[in-house]
This record gives structure tokens, C-alpha cells and sequence, in this order.
């Protein structure tokens, strides 16, 4: 009976661990991403942050039918040695934000992020320029595979002001979810407000 006791312990120590772990609403309205800055919702989401590891402390994590379903990351600006994606191992780096990145080396950090979580065949497409919040910023659509061989769409912006580099990345498979809820992502992006 020990023997058994002692052998389902770490099970039940993961257990109550994931227990702590919380999936909070988010509700349509203002979301205070950091200090000055907020994006619009139109809708609930939902707060998986505290679910998803690779997640670091700038980073929120949002999602509407799930992580492997969407998942919207909004940082509060990046610093230079930040990345949006923690390192799972030492001998696994992943892309950091460096000073005075050029769009295109700003461009490769998406990429090389969207890598970083596991997804294949990653290309940026159409990268343009736009505005994000009351600076510029470049707008990017890009395609990926799970290992799985799913098809994954995203899109998002990425925006250096200030000394900080801001990024708000879509993602979600290309039948349906990516194009459900694409709306309501660009106006997201459309909204969002720093200073």
C-alpha cells in the first residue's frame, strides 16, 4: 500500500498544480495589456495565459474555442532581450528581441517565434505597412503546419516604439477557425492604443 501511496503521489502533485492553473474571461470591452496600452475586444475571450507554457510574464494569451483552436498573443512591449516565446531548454533558444531590429530582422523574430512553437513550414506572407496605435508598424499574414500536417493560418502586426516592440499574432487552422474569427482579430488590431 505505501509502495502504491509513494507512486501516485507525483500524479496527485500534478494534479492539484493543474488545478491551480486558471482559464479566466476576458470580457468585450478594454484589455489592459501594460501600462498606456489597450486593445479593444468585441467579444468574450478567453485568458489561457496561465495554461500555455513557452508563455512569458509580457506576454497574454487569448483564445475564443481553445488554444489548439486560436490563439491571439498580445505583449506589452518587448524589451531588447525579451522574446514572445520562452525557451524550453537551454540547448532550444528562441528569437529574442535585439535594438534597433530592421523590419525585415523584425519579420524573421515572427517567424522564427512561430518555429519555436512547434509549428512547420512557416512563411510570412504580404507584409505591409500599417499603423499600430499612434506609430507605424508592419502588418503580416503567414501560413504553417503542425507536425500533424494541419494547416495553420495567422496574421498579425509588430511595431518598434518607444524602445519596446509590440506584437499582436493570430493563429488558428485554415478551415474554418482562422476565417470564423478573422474579423474580429483585425478589429483588435485596428484598436489598439498605446501612450
Amino acid at each position: 500500500m505505501r509502495t502504491l501511496i509513494r507512486a501516485l503521489a507525483p500524479l496527485g502533485a500534478c494534479l492539484a498544480l493543474a488545478a491551480c492553473a486558471t482559464v479566466t474571461s476576458t470580457p468585450a470591452g478594454a484589455l489592459k495589456v501594460g501600462a498606456g496600452y489597450e486593445v479593444a475586444l468585441g467579444r468574450e475571450w478567453s485568458d489561457i495565459s496561465n495554461i500555455m507554457t513557452g508563455r512569458t510574464a509580457k506576454v497574454r494569451l487569448l483564445s475564443i474555442d481553445g488554444p489548439l483552436l486560436n490563439r491571439l498573443y498580445v505583449t506589452d512591449g518587448l524589451a531588447p532581450g525579451e522574446y514572445l516565446i520562452k525557451p524550453a531548454r537551454k540547448e532550444t533558444p528562441t528569437p529574442v528581441i535585439r535594438q534597433d531590429m530592421s523590419a525585415s530582422e523584425r519579420l524573421e523574430f515572427i517567424t522564427d517565434s512561430v518555429v519555436a512553437l512547434d509549428y512547420q513550414r512557416v512563411q510570412l506572407v504580404r507584409p505591409r505597412p500599417a499603423k499600430f496605435g499612434q506609430g507605424n508598424g508592419v502588418r503580416f499574414d503567414l501560413t504553417a503546419q503542425t507536425k500533424a500536417g494541419l494547416e495553420v493560418k495567422g496574421t498579425g502586426v509588430i511595431s518598434e516604439q518607444a524602445g519596446k516592440t509590440y506584437v499582436l499574432l493570430y493563429l488558428a487552422p485554415a478551415e474554418h477557425y482562422y476565417d470564423a474569427t478573422l474579423a474580429e482579430v483585425e478589429a483588435i488590431i485596428g484598436s489598439a492604443k498605446l501612450g
